[in-house]
């Protein structure tokens, strides 16, 4: 009485059809945020990223041997990559709100003094740990202020200049 059910499990497995399509969401989805992993990691990290993006992409050929295990395989890596790059470019998000807000308070500071801040001792963070991130902030050489920010690497920067814009230098 056991033997067709124990069989049953044994021979278990999706279709291919199935595992293309989870196979097509995951990779896509890792796929896109790759972009973001030069503005939130560098070009070093992005290299690893690219890489690991394509090993869950070959991933898919383990369906040769067993496909339910070619899906397990994509969607652990895969959502692995997702929640990371996910949680990275939150942070990177939270960082940049923040700043906005910096260029704000330093524009209407100007407006009510004619002149930019020297520090940001009168700006409130909306997030206390964002002012860890922050290198430099003060007025530039001519009419203007400029700010200097990382994320994760201080050998990764970002800066806002009030004459050219906001910048970005990866490691």
């Amino acid at each position: 009485m056991n033997e067709p059910n124990q069989q049953r499990r044994q021979t278990f497995d999706i279709s291919w059809l199935l595992l293309i399509a989870i196979s097509t969401v995951v990779v896509g989805s890792i796929g896109l945020l790759q972009f973001n992993v030069l503005y939130t990691e560098g070009e070093v990290p992005e290299a690893l990223y690219r890489l690991l993006v394509f090993v869950t992409l070959g991933l898919v050929f383990t369906g040769f041997y067993r496909r339910i295990v070619a899906a397990w395989l994509v969607v652990s890596l895969g959502g692995a990559l997702l929640l990371w790059q996910a949680y990275q470019t939150r942070k990177w998000a939270m960082i940049h709100e923040d700043i906005v807000s910096v260029i704000r308070f330093a524009e209407d500071t100007k407006t009510k003094t004619g002149r930019y801040p020297m520090s940001l001792q009168g700006y409130t963070f909306k997030r206390q740990w964002v002012k860890s991130h922050i290198y430099s902030f003060g007025p530039n050489e001519g009419d203007g202020f400029g700010i200097t920010y990382f994320m994760n690497d201080p050998g990764t920067s970002y800066w806002y200049s009030s004459k050219t814009g906001f910048g970005y230098y990866p490691d």
